[in-house]
């Protein structure tokens, strides 16, 4: 084989791999949507809601207000009025509402809570950091699921196994 020959095959073996490895993600994330949206925690969303803070703690999402202290988040009362994050709120019907402020990365979360039954249902939605308004969300929003997927494991270690197991195997190129 040539060499612009031998090159053209590299590019397109690459080209190849990535499109594999682009459409593999797809494929988990279609299936954790599908999994996660059937998903209840059979506990009281009073039960869960710690640890959605906890989680957000340990991975470094800051929190202000009764969630920041719940988990030991000191920002003071300056970093509350300039960040995004915004403490529970908690409506009427016993859902509940947080958001978080910008994690180093330019993310943060938004995340919903809603009874359902004698469980629960929890719902978290990746924001980013629009790059040319700094402190904005970008209009790009995500489902959050790697993070739902995370507080299964924490809270139903046995319901998140079950999800995980059915996960399409990662194609190797």
């Amino acid at each position: 084989m040539n060499r612009p020959a031998a090159l053209v095959a590299a590019v397109l073996a690459a080209a190849s791999g990535a499109c594999a490895s682009v459409q593999a993600q797809r494929e988990r994330e279609q299936y954790l949507q599908a999994r996660l949206d059937a998903f209840r925690f059979n506990r009281s969303l009073d039960e869960v809601w710690p640890q959605v803070q906890r989680l957000l703690a340990d991975k470094g999402y800051p929190m202000v207000g009764k969630d920041g202290e719940a988990v030991g988040d000191e920002h003071g009362t300056l970093y509350s009025l300039f960040s995004p994050a915004k403490e529970t709120s908690r409506e009427s019907d016993g859902s509940r509402r947080l958001e978080t402020g910008w994690r180093k990365d330019q993310t943060r979360y938004r995340v919903e809570g809603t009874p359902d039954g004698p469980g629960c249902r929890v719902v978290f939605t990746l924001l980013h950091e629009d790059t040319t308004e700094h402190g904005h969300d970008a209009r790009e929003r995500k489902r959050g699921l790697e993070m739902e997927l995370e507080l299964a494991r924490r809270i139903d270690p046995e319901a998140a196994a079950g999800i995980e197991a059915g996960l399409p195997a990662a194609k190797r190129g």
